[in-house]
């Protein structure tokens, strides 16, 4: 069998309710590495908010905030942030609107305190002062900006941005993006755990799609030869360039329309079943 280049989303693919990836996941990725797979995450998270023991599996490969950020091989291959001053204009419309949002990149997190706190950013961090040096409020960068007399996007490097409608808003995702304008893509966000409007903004013709391409080439496997396994809406650019589309079936409707075939949950085996009927293992 010819070598394949498997991506894996990590939230509702990889991991699901207890946050850690099932032993069976674990058993998948190293039996297909076994084989001679490449076997990469790709994930709409920042690569610094990826916790350790994910990373521990031993994956050939990462790309971090849907495509901005690829690593091959421990090496960074490509990385690119929003420009200063669409950051700056964006937060500007994201904080008149109401919204709560923060911005990603491998660079650190920079958000709005509620948001922040519907994290649960500083309980679950209190005892690794490591994980909370990643985690900013955007107020005070915003009053850092303000004493340098610049735009809080030349003091917040973005890749991406994430943000949540509150749930007694009227505001929808399309009035979200009519207000943003076209400086920024946007596609349905996967954390309706936290809000059910919820979306991602990042730099347009930049997709999980356009880095599965960039990482086929630098590792020269055909894209005939990829296989993609996603979850929610983010990973739709992934599952439709890939050769071989693999939805959870824990995944939205729209990832279920794309993909070649439906596994199981992510908390019964889905990842191990889906490897496993495709003969990678």
């Amino acid at each position: 069998m010819s070598r394949k280049l498997i991506l894996l989303d990590i939230d509702g693919t990889l991991v699901g309710r207890t946050h850690h990836i099932p032993e069976s996941a674990v058993s998948a990725v190293h039996a297909a590495q076994a084989k001679g797979h490449l076997v990469m995450i790709c994930t709409g998270r920042a690569s610094v908010e990826i916790e350790d023991h994910i990373l521990q599996t031993g994956f050939d490969g990462l790309i971090a905030v849907s495509g901005a950020y690829v690593e091959v091989g421990g090496t960074v291959r490509s990385e690119r942030f929003i420009e200063p001053d669409v950051v700056t204009s964006a937060s500007k419309v994201l904080d008149t609107l109401g919204v709560d949002y923060v911005w990603q990149s491998s660079k650190g997190m920079w958000g709005t305190r509620r948001l922040l706190e519907r994290l649960q950013v500083f309980t679950r961090f209190k005892d690794s002062s490591d994980a909370m040096s990643r985690w900013h409020d955007i107020d005070d960068s915003r009053r850092h900006a303000v004493s340098l007399g610049c735009g809080i996007g030349d003091v917040v490097p973005a890749s991406k941005g994430t943000f949540l409608v509150p749930d007694d808003s009227e505001l929808t995702l399309a009035d979200v993006h009519w207000a943003l304008g076209d400086d920024l893509a946007m596609v349905n966000g996967s954390m309706g755990s936290f809000a059910k409007v919820n979306g991602e903004v990042m730099i347009p013709g930049v997709t999980k799609g356009s880095a599965l391409r960039e990482v086929a080439e630098l590792t020269g496997v055909p894209m005939s030869e990829t296989v993609a396994v996603g979850d929610s809406d983010n990973d739709l650019a992934m599952l439709e360039a890939a050769g071989t589309a693999v939805a959870m079936g824990n995944g939205t409707d729209s990832v279920k329309d794309v993909a070649d075939f439906v596994t199981g949950d992510v908390d019964e085996g889905g990842l191990y079943q889906a490897l496993q009927r495709l003969q990678l293992l």
